[in-house]
C-alpha cells in the first residue's frame, strides 16, 4: 500500500492535480509617461515621445487613446490645427507600444502624432505672403489659412484627417478672398472663416480644449496679426503675421485611459 501512495501522488502530481490555477488577470496594469488617476481609471499623458509598456492585461482588453497632431505654423495666413483622433476601445495585450508626439510647425508643417496603428495628421502652415501659389494654405490634419498679399484668390489648406485610416476630426482652412491680409486655419472642431480661426474641441480623456486653428489678420482693419507662438502640447496652429512670420504652432499631445481597478 505505501508504494501504491508513492506512485499515485506522484502521477497526480504530473497532472498538475496539486498546482493551483493561475490568478486571472481582471484589471491593465501599465506604464510610461505621466500618469494620473481618475477615480478607477489611470491616465498617461504622453507630452513628448516615449513608451506605453503594458506589463499584464485580461484577455480582450481596450483602452481609450486620445492623439493630437503638432500644430501648423503661422506665415502669413494661420496655421491649421493638428488633426484629432480619439478611440473608444481600442484593443491591447502585453508588449511595448511606441508612442510619437508631433513637434508645433516652425514655418511650415506640424509632426504628426502616434499611437500604435493610431495616427493625428500634421497640422498644415499657413500660406506664405506674396504672389504665387505658395500663398495657398497647407494641407493637413486641419488646413492652414490662405496667406495675404496675393491679387489672386488662394484655397486653404484642406483637412485630411478625416479621411485618414484612423479616422479623426479636421477642418479646411480658410481660402482668401482680396489682397489683404491673412486667414485663419482650421481646427477641430470648425473650419477657418475669413481672418476667424477654427474652433477646437474638448478632450475627450482628461480636461482641456485641443487643436484650434491660428488666426490670420486684416490689414484693411489696421490689423498686423500675432507672431505668439501656440502653447506647447495642445495641437494648436500658430496665428498668421503680416511680415509672413507668424507664431509656432503648439506641439501635439498623447492620452490613454483604462480602468486599473
Amino acid at each position: 500500500m505505501p508504494v501504491l501512495s508513492t506512485v499515485g501522488a506522484a502521477s497526480l502530481r504530473a497532472f498538475g492535480a496539486f498546482r493551483p490555477s493561475g490568478a486571472v488577470v481582471t484589471f491593465i496594469s501599465a506604464t510610461g509617461g505621466t500618469v494620473t488617476t481618475d477615480g478607477d481609471y489611470k491616465i498617461h499623458q504622453f507630452n513628448s515621445s516615449g513608451t506605453f509598456k503594458i506589463n499584464s492585461a485580461p484577455s480582450s482588453a481596450t483602452i481609450e487613446a486620445m492623439l493630437v497632431g503638432g500644430g501648423g505654423g503661422g506665415r502669413s495666413g494661420g496655421g491649421g490645427a493638428g488633426g484629432y483622433v480619439y478611440s473608444s476601445a481600442f484593443s491591447v495585450s502585453t508588449g511595448s507600444y511606441s508612442v510619437v508626439v508631433g513637434a508645433g510647425g516652425v514655418q511650415g508643417d506640424g509632426g504628426s502624432s502616434s499611437f500604435s496603428t493610431l495616427t493625428a495628421i500634421y497640422g498644415g502652415a499657413g500660406g506664405q505672403a506674396g504672389v504665387g501659389p505658395a500663398s495657398a494654405g497647407n494641407s493637413g490634419g486641419s488646413g492652414g489659412g490662405a496667406g495675404g498679399f496675393d491679387p489672386n484668390p488662394r484655397s486653404g489648406g484642406l483637412a485630411l484627417q478625416p479621411t485618414s485610416s484612423s479616422g479623426g476630426l479636421g477642418y479646411a482652412g480658410a481660402s482668401s478672398v482680396s489682397y489683404y491680409g491673412g486667414r485663419g486655419g482650421g481646427g477641430a472642431g470648425s473650419a477657418g472663416n475669413g481672418t476667424t480661426a477654427g474652433s477646437g474641441v474638448s478632450a475627450q480623456i482628461g480636461s482641456g480644449t485641443f487643436a484650434a486653428g491660428g488666426s490670420g489678420f486684416d490689414l484693411s482693419l489696421s490689423e498686423e496679426g500675432s507672431q505668439t507662438n501656440a502653447a506647447s502640447n495642445t495641437g494648436n496652429g500658430g496665428p498668421g503675421h503680416d511680415s509672413g512670420e507668424g507664431g509656432n504652432g503648439g506641439s501635439g499631445v498623447v492620452r490613454i485611459r483604462y480602468k486599473f481597478q
